[in-house]
């Protein structure tokens, strides 16, 4: 996981399905608009955190100490089991796992099985001919341990032994082949695209479970000569979050670049359209998450008045037919929640029926400085102003006098003066 670049999404945003809201009803409750993205790397995640979220996510290096050890690595089916732990305890809580549609990972058993068949050898990219296979001049390695493949890939967040990006005890095993990150080849049209749309991810361990409502679909292709040069910076054009000599290493022309960038979106346009057939969603359907940027629109105090005005204003909210992602701002272990009342005041005002408050990068800063990623170890509990029953609002916030704004709410009325960064919030002290 890792916090993209909002560059290198603008152009291909663009030839996504537009923004647009989950397919479930809205509500104002405060605990039916929290959002957490689970990452707990040593294990299981505490379910009485996760409890408290509408939406909780979990990332493919949840429990990754425990699948990378497995034999096969099994972070497909842990993710699933994870998901059905937290339904069990959470019924009206809505859980979503990671899929990636750029990266071809074989720690996910569904990708795996068609890593090894060589029926679907055009699925994947190859590292380029004349690079003295499997020992020669690449990059990266083309073989690790016992293992080669002439399939690329990469090891840049790649479970390893003795260690890497999770560790293995002994040598890793991703089945056959080499553990590291292969990479889809999208020219291959419609038979790779029918695969990840209705296989991978409207499948049987994604939305297709009765345990998953949505996904967070990882990375992105960017081409200069589509996006625009320099736009890309991951930081060069190619697969987000790979070697940056991936295109070398795989004999790729820009044309060749280009054309995988756009058998990308037109497989991630398709992607979205079935997730939503199915009653599900995608963070890359939230305003500004195309390319699973999972940046909340966050408040400070020199922004307060820019950040609520287009929500205050006399024109009409982006936040009334669209979703909010709002970010709370995490300190450190003595202070976790720094300026929560501000941040509940802002995501009051500005919200519409559909909004979502989490802390951090995609949530998983919460709580810093703690020790919640411990099996059964103390955290930080999630705040009751996030539990509070504010009420249904009468109407948008207004400006009631340059830079302070309000909204009445059905039990209270909610204000915040960016003058002197003050929030008045019914039931918060």
């Amino acid at each position: 996981m890792r916090l993209l670049l909002a560059a290198a999404s603008l152009a291909c945003a663009a030839a996504f399905l537009p923004a647009q809201n989950p397919p479930w009803p809205g509500s104002y409750a405060m605990n039916r608009s929290t959002i957490t993205m689970a990452c707990n790397s040593s294990g299981p995640f505490n379910l009485d955190l996760a409890r408290n979220f509408a939406i909780t996510s979990y990332d493919w290096s949840n429990e990754k100490e425990q699948w990378a050890n497995a034999k096969p690595m099994d972070c497909e089916e842990r993710m699933v089991a994870q998901a059905e732990r937290t339904k069990a305890v959470h019924p009206s809580g809505r859980v979503f796992v990671y899929a990636n549609l750029v990266k071809a990972l074989p720690w996910m058993t569904t990708v795996r099985e068609k890593l090894e068949d060589p029926a679907y050898s055009g699925f994947f990219l190859r590292f380029k001919e004349g690079g003295s296979f499997p020992n020669g001049s690449y990059h990266v390695p083309a073989c690790t341990g016992s293992k080669c493949s002439a399939y690329y890939h990469d090891q840049e967040q790649t479970p390893q032994h003795p260690k890497g990006d999770g560790s293995c005890v002994d040598e890793c095993d991703c089945g056959s082949l080499p553990c590291g990150e292969y990479l889809w080849d999208h020219r291959n049209g419609t038979m790779l695209r029918d695969f990840l749309v209705k296989e991978y991810v409207g499948g049987p361990q994604y939305v297709g479970h009765p345990a998953v409502s949505g996904l967070f679909v990882d990375d992105f292709w960017c081409s200069d000569s589509l996006n625009g040069t320099g736009a890309c910076g991951d930081p060069v054009q190619g697969p987000s979050e790979i070697n940056r000599n991936s295109q070398e290493d795989m004999g790729l022309t820009d044309g060749d670049v280009r054309a995988l960038t756009e058998g990308w979106l037109e497989t991630m346009t398709a992607a979205q359209a079935e997730v939503l057939r199915l009653g599900g969603y995608t963070w890359s359907l939230l305003p500004g998450e195309s390319n699973a940027n999972a940046e909340p629109r966050m408040l400070s105090a020199a922004s307060c008045a820019s950040t609520l005005r287009p929500a205050c204003g006399d024109g009409p909210s982006p936040w009334e037919s669209l979703p909010l992602l709002f970010g709370l701002h995490a300190g450190n272990k003595t202070d976790p929640l720094p300026q929560l009342g501000q941040d509940v005041a802002a995501f009051l005002l500005m919200r519409g029926p559909h909004a979502y408050a989490g802390w951090g990068q995609w949530g998983m800063s919460w709580p810093v400085g703690t020790s919640w990623q411990s099996k059964t170890g103390p955290f930080v509990p999630v705040p009751a102003v996030l539990r509070h029953d504010f009420g249904e609002p009468d109407g948008r916030c207004r400006e009631a006098s340059p830079g302070v704004f309000t909204r009445r709410f059905g039990h209270g009325d909610v204000s915040l003066d960016c003058n002197t960064f003050r929030a008045t919030v019914p039931g918060y002290p």
